[in-house]
C-alpha cells in the first residue's frame, strides 16, 4: 500500500502470536523485553512459512515455481481470499505457484508500521531462501493477468523492479543479488524509508517495473493493466476496517466484487478440507475447552424439521437425554471424505481453531447435514474472520447460500458474557406451505427509478403490486396530518400489509415509513438510490457511485443502477433498419438527454456536441442516428442540427409517434450519449458496444456554488494527490461529514463523472473506439448481488435474543 491512516498503537506492544499463528513458524527466539516501552531487537531464525500451493496439472513441463510473498494481516481476510482466487483464474495450469503468508511474523515490532506487514517484504530475500527470484505483493491486489509473465520477465543486473525505487508494494526481487541489502534481520530493525534507501543508493540495483503490473486505483485500464491495487484505504470495497474509515464506493470495486461473488457461488476457499492451513492438526489436538449443551429449543426446531438423527461434533454434553439417534465426531474427522451425511449437525469449539480452517469447516458441516445445522461457538483472535459477531454472520450467510434448502441457528458468546442467538429458518417456513414474500413496489415522478424498481420486483421473483404514490416531496410529517396526506396521496395503500415495500429516492421513503409503522414492523423496506433520510432507517440501500453515500453495514454499492437491456420485437427491428438502409456504415447512434441539476444542456453545449460528433463520425465514413428525449429542449435540437454535416437522421421525442429507443440499442454500430444520463449511458454500454460520453457543462446557482465551494475547502472533494491521480486518504473531517450524509443531514451534490470511471468510458472521439470497461457481464453480477441481498431481507437470518449469562 502507499497511503495509510494513522492507527494509535496498541497500549501494550509485547511481541505475541495468537493461538492461530504460533505453530506457523519454526521456533525462534523471542522478542526480549527490557526497561521501559522499549524493546531490544535479538538475533531470529528465519522463520519457515509453508505456501498455499496451487499445483501444476499432471504431465505438465517442468518450470520454476512462481514464488508469491504476500504481505497480510487478520483483517484483510476477505482481500487475502481474492487475492489468492486471482490468482487461480489467471494463472497457467501447467505451472506450479506457491503463494507465502507473510502474517504476524516473529519478532516484529508493528507498532511502528501503519499496516501490520509494512517491513515484511524486506525479509523476503532471507524467507525465500537467499535463492532464486520471488514476487512481493501487498495483500489489497488482485491480478488480471497471469504473475508468471512477471515472474519470467528480464532482469539484466537489476537486483529488484518496482515502479520506482521507493514504491515497492508489487516487487521482483532476485533474492541472491539483494540479501546484502534487504534480509530478516535488516527488515526487523531498520524503518522502510531507510531500506528502500539503501537500496536506491546502490547503482544499477532498481530497475522500472512495467506499469501494467501495478496500476494504483484509478490509473487501472480494462484490457491493458495487469494487476489492479486498491490503494486508497477507505475505497477497498471490502471495508476491512469499519471503525477507522468511513468507506465509500470505489468505481473499479466491480472487479473486486465479481470475483468474490464468484467465489462464494463456487464455494473456493484457499485452505480446503484436503489441504487444511499448517496449524490445523496441531490445533486439533491442542483442543482442551468444556463441553456445552444443547439448547432445548433446538431439539424442538430439529423435531418441527422431522430430524431423526443428529450429529454431535466437538465437546457435547448431556447427549443422552437428546430424543434422536445420536453420532459424534471429533472436528479433526471433519476431514474425512465418506462420512455420512445426518438430519441434523450440531458443532461447537470452531473458534479454538486456525481462522483461515473456519470457512471450510463451516461448509463441510453444511454439506454433511440435510436439513439443519446448529453452531455453538465463541469469538476468535482479535482482527480474524471470527472475531466479531459480524464476521460470523457474514461467513454463514455466504456458506449457506450455497444450501438454500437447510435450516441454521447460530449461538455465540461474546467477549461480556452475551450470547447472541441467530435462526434462518426461511426453508422450514417454505416446506409448510407459507406463501411467498408479498411485494410492493411505490412508483414515483421519475420514469428511470420506476423502470429499476419494476427490474427488480420481476428478479426477485414474487408477486408484487406497484402502488402510485403522489406526495409531493418535502419533509418527514407524523401523526394524523402525515395519514391524512397518505388518504389523499395513495387511497390504496392498505392492509393486508406487504412483506417487502420497494421504494426509491427521497419522495416515496415517507411512504415506506408509514406502511412499516402501520403493519408494525412487519413490513421491510428497500431503498434504491438516495432516500435522503437515515440510512439506518432502512432495512437495505441499493445505491450507485454518483450520490457519494458512505457504505454501511446495510448499503449495498453498485457500480450502475439495476438496469436489464431492453429487447424490441424482430417487426420493430425490420422497420427501423428499413428506414436507416439508405445511410452509410457505421451508424453511431447519438443518445441526447438534457439538463439535469448540475448539468446543463443549453444551445452552445448542443453546437459543441454536434460538431464534435461530426467530425469523430466523419473520420469513419459513417452517419450519425440521432435520437432526442423528454428532456431535450427545441432550442437544443435545433442548434445541434445547424451544425450537423454528415448523413444523418434525427427522431425529435414525441410521445405519440414511433420512438425507434430500442431498436437503436440493437442496430447501432456505436454510440455517443450525453454525460449526464446515467440511464442511457447504461443501456447503451450493456450493447458491449463501443460508448463515447459527451460531459455537459456544470452550471450552479449561488446555494449550490457555496456548498461545493465549502466542501472543496474540507477536502471532501477532488482530493486528489500529486502526480499519482489517487484519491488521498480519508482525514477526520471526512468521516463527520459522512456522518452527517449517513442521517440525512446533507445532501451530497450528484457527480455523473463517478459512474462514468465506474462504465470505464471515454469521451470523443477515443470513446468510439473503444469498448466500456464495465463488460456487460459485470453488469449482470452486480444485478445478482441486488438482488441476493434483497432476498436475504426476508430469507435470511434473524435475530431471536442477546442474553447474559
Amino acid at each position: 500500500m502507499t497511503f495509510f491512516a494513522w492507527k494509535a498503537p496498541r497500549a501494550i506492544r509485547k511481541w505475541k502470536l495468537p493461538r492461530s499463528e504460533k505453530n506457523r513458524v519454526s521456533p525462534s527466539t523471542a522478542l526480549a523485553k527490557v526497561s521501559g516501552s522499549q524493546a531490544a531487537y535479538v538475533p531470529m531464525a528465519v522463520p519457515h512459512i509453508q505456501p498455499i500451493v496451487l499445483e501444476a496439472r499432471a504431465g505438465a513441463a517442468d518450470k520454476p515455481a512462481v514464488r508469491i510473498f504476500l504481505g497480510t494481516e487478520p483483517a484483510q481476510y476477505r482481500a487475502e481470499r481474492i487475492f489468492v482466487y486471482s490468482l487461480e483464474k489467471v494463472r497457467n495450469p501447467d505451472r506450479r505457484y506457491e503463494v507465502y503468508r507473510m502474517i504476524r511474523l516473529p519478532g516484529f515490532d508493528e507498532s511502528r508500521w501503519r499496516t501490520g506487514f509494512t517491513n515484511y517484504r524486506f525479509a523476503i530475500p532471507d524467507l525465500a531462501g537467499r535463492h532464486g527470484r520471488a514476487i512481493y505483493n501487498d495483500v489489497d491486489q488482485i491480478y488480471t493477468a497471469d504473475p508468471a509473465e512477471l515472474f519470467d520477465q528480464p532482469m539484466g543486473e537489476h537486483g529488484y523492479l518496482a515502479l520506482t525505487p521507493n514504491d515497492t508494494a508489487v516487487t521482483l526481487i532476485d533474492c541472491e543479488r539483494m540479501i546484502d541489502v534487504w534480509n530478516f534481520e535488516k527488515a526487523r530493525r531498520e524503518s522502510k524509508k531507510a531500506l528502500h534507501t539503501q537500496a536506491a543508493e546502490k547503482p544499477g540495483l532498481w530497475g522500472p517495473l512495467d506499469s501494467v503490473w501495478h496500476a494504483r486505483d484509478l490509473e487501472y485500464e480494462h484490457g491493458h493493466s495487469r494487476l489492479l491495487h486498491y490503494t486508497t484505504l477507505h475505497l477497498q470495497p471490502w471495508r476491512p476496517t469499519p471503525e477507522q474509515y468511513s468507506y465509500q464506493i470505489n468505481p473499479y470495486a466491480e472487479y473486486f466484487l465479481s470475483l468474490e461473488q464468484a467465489a462464494n457461488a463456487e464455494g473456493y476457499e484457499p485452505y480446503t478440507m484436503a489441504s487444511p492451513s499448517p496449524n490445523f492438526n496441531a490445533a486439533c489436538q491442542a483442543q482442551a475447552f468444556s463441553p456445552v449443551s444443547l439448547p432445548s429449543e433446538v431439539a424442538s426446531f430439529a423435531n418441527a424439521l422431522n430430524s431423526e438423527h443428529v450429529a454431535f461434533v466437538g465437546h457435547w454434553a448431556d447427549t443422552d437425554a437428546v430424543p434422536l439417534a445420536t453420532t459424534h465426531y471429533r472436528l479433526e474427522q471433519l476431514r474425512q471424505p465418506d462420512l455420512p451425511s445426518h438430519d441434523m449437525l450440531a458443532v461447537s469449539g470452531l473458534e479454538h481453531l486456525p481462522p483461515e480452517d473456519i470457512p471450510w469447516l463451516v461448509d463441510r458441516v453444511f454439506r454433511l447435514s440435510r436439513s439443519f445445522v446448529y453452531i455453538k461457538a465463541g469469538l476468535g483472535a482479535d482482527e480474524s474472520l471470527i472475531s466479531s459477531i459480524k464476521g460470523w454472520r457474514a461467513l454463514l450467510r455466504r456458506v449457506s447460500q450455497r444450501y438454500p434448502d437447510r435450516c441454521w441457528q447460530f449461538d455465540c458468546e461474546g467477549h461480556d458474557g452475551t450470547v447472541y442467538r441467530y435462526l434462518a429458518d426461511f426453508p422450514l417456513r417454505s416446506r409448510q406451505g407459507e406463501a411467498l414474500p408479498r411485494v410492493w413496489v411505490l412508483l414515483g415522478q421519475h420514469a428511470g427509478d420506476n423502470a429499476q424498481l419494476l427490474a427488480i420486483a420481476e428478479s426477485l421473483g414474487w408477486p408484487y403490486e406497484c402502488k402510485e404514490t403522489r406526495l409531493k416531496p418535502a419533509k418527514y410529517t407524523s401523526g394524523v396530518l402525515f395519514q391524512g396526506k397518505m388518504a389523499q396521496s395513495a387511497p390504496g395503500l392498505t392492509a393486508p400489509w406487504p412483506d417487502l415495500v420497494l421504494s426509491s429516492g427521497r419522495r416515496t421513503a415517507p411512504v415506506a415509513h408509514w406502511i412499516q409503522r402501520r403493519s408494525e414492523g412487519k413490513s421491510r423496506l428497500v431503498v434504491v438510490g438516495r432516500p435522503r433520510a437515515p440510512l439506518s432507517s432502512f432495512d437495505l440501500v441499493l445505491t450507485t457511485p454518483q450520490y457519494s453515500l458512505p457504505l454501511r453495514d446495510n448499503v449495498v454499492d453498485l457500480p450502475v443502477p439495476f438496469i436489464q437491456g431492453q429487447t424490441p420485437t424482430d417487426q420493430e427491428l425490420s422497420v427501423w433498419s428499413e428506414r436507416f438502409a439508405h445511410l452509410p456504415r457505421p451508424w453511431v447512434a447519438m443518445l441526447v438527454g438534457g439538463s439535469s441539476i448540475p448539468y446543463e444542456l443549453d444551445e452552445a453545449a448542443g453546437r459543441e456536441l454536434g460538431i464534435r460528433a461530426s467530425a469523430a463520425v466523419k473520420a469513419k465514413g459513417g452517419s450519425l442516428l440521432i435520437s432526442t428525449s423528454p428532456r431535450t429542449a427545441e432550442p437544443v435540437t435545433q442548434s445541434l442540427l445547424e451544425v450537423v454535416d454528415i448523413p444523418h437522421w434525427c427522431y425529435r421525442f414525441d410521445k405519440g409517434s414511433d420512438n425507434p429507443y430500442r431498436a437503436l440499442l440493437v442496430l447501432a454500430d456505436a454510440f455517443i450519449v450525453t454525460g449526464e444520463s446515467v440511464s442511457m449511458l447504461t443501456e447503451a454500454s450493456l450493447t458491449g458496444k463501443p460508448v463515447a460520453v459527451f460531459p455537459l457543462p456544470v452550471r450552479r446557482h449561488l446555494k449550490a456554488r457555496v456548498h461545493h465551494a465549502l466542501e472543496r475547502k474540507l477536502g471532501i472533494v477532488d482530493r486528489v494527490a500529486g502526480s499519482r491521480g489517487t484519491p488521498r486518504q480519508q482525514n477526520k473531517t471526512g468521516r463527520i461529514y459522512d456522518s452527517l450524509v449517513e442521517e440525512g443531514l446533507i445532501k451530497r451534490e450528484r457527480r455523473i463523472e463517478e459512474v462514468h470511471v465506474a462504465l470505464g468510458l471515454l469521451p470523443l472521439p477515443q470513446g468510439l473506439d473503444q469498448l466500456p470497461g464495465l463488460s456487460p457481464e459485470l453488469m449482470a453480477t452486480s444485478r445478482q448481488r441486488a438482488i441476493e441481498a434483497v432476498r436475504a431481507v426476508i430469507t435470511g437470518e434473524r435475530a431471536l435474543s442477546a442474553t447474559l449469562i
